[in-house]
């Protein structure tokens, strides 16, 4: 077994989008949002990711008592059709989120925005002050029925047994998001040692099982000390989750909260 990477604790994700829920999901649902109006949100309790490419619905995850939840199994390892055929794609909400992503970013930022070293990401928390934007957002979900052929057809019987005895969380949601950009500013040697560290330009992070293809572009804003840090993504990343148990098929009775994500 992979030793656990993380032994901190965080808030999770609060947030909610309205529409219509599909497959697995047990999130609550509001009308549509015809105008947007910030924060009009139904809400419900999911764990935060950070930027992540591979975190999407149908990811197996497990409880690490007291520590976090980590991927055990990516929805690879469980479907051999493409992850399109066991999971629904939401409505992109162009809405005024930035206030509500921000909040979650800073909320969080000790459990770590970016799949790197916790060393890495804690110096990333020690920004003076962070920004989130983001184009859109919505709700991916995974499909019952699809996702339960792709389980009776698993060669690997018992992943099979332990997933419909509740022994491990499936990602039901995930909150997808496009066109996010986070701008951190620094005083100027700890972005020096940051940069260094971290680089510029392109770059594929990957943490254990979580990988995240982003943009670095980097400042020295000089009048005030400050080194800017923009991080942006070249295509949609998941945000957060929603976990359930197999077993009763509904929200897991202990629920996430107060757990993050522990990236094995």
């Amino acid at each position: 077994m992979l030793s656990v990477r993380r032994s901190v604790t965080a808030s999770v994700l609060a947030l909610a989008v309205g529409g219509c829920s599909a497959g697995l999901s047990t999130a609550k649902t509001t009308a549509d949002i015809g105008d947007c109006a910030a924060d009009d949100f139904a809400t419900g309790q999911v764990v935060f990711f950070g930027l992540s490419d591979n975190l999407g619905p149908g990811t197996i995850m497990k409880r690490y008592a007291g520590t976090g939840i980590g991927p055990e199994y990516l929805i690879d390892s469980v479907i051999d059709a493409p992850p399109s055929t066991v999971v629904h794609h939401g409505v992109d909400w162009a809405c005024a989120l930035g206030d509500s992503v921000t909040r979650t970013f800073k909320d969080n930022s000790a459990a770590g925005i970016l799949p790197i070293d916790t060393t890495l990401n804690a110096l990333l928390a020690r920004a003076s002050h962070l920004a989130v934007t983001v184009d859109s957002v919505r709700w991916d979900d995974l499909l019952a029925a699809p996702y339960r052929s792709a389980l009776d057809q698993l060669s690997d019987r018992t992943l099979r047994t332990n997933l419909l005895r509740g022994s491990y969380l499936v990602e039901s949601r995930a909150l997808v998001a496009k066109g996010i950009k986070v701008t951190a500013l620094f005083e100027r040697s700890l972005g020096t040692s940051i940069k260094a560290a971290l680089g510029e330009g392109r770059k594929t992070l990957k943490q254990g099982k979580v990988t995240a293809v982003v943009d670095l572009a980097w400042e020295d804003l000089g009048w005030n000390g400050t080194t800017s840090l923009t991080i942006t993504t070249p295509s949609e990343v998941y945000i957060a989750g929603r976990l359930i148990n197999l077993a009763s098929e509904a929200s897991d009775p202990s629920s996430p909260l107060g757990q993050i994500l522990v990236r094995l």
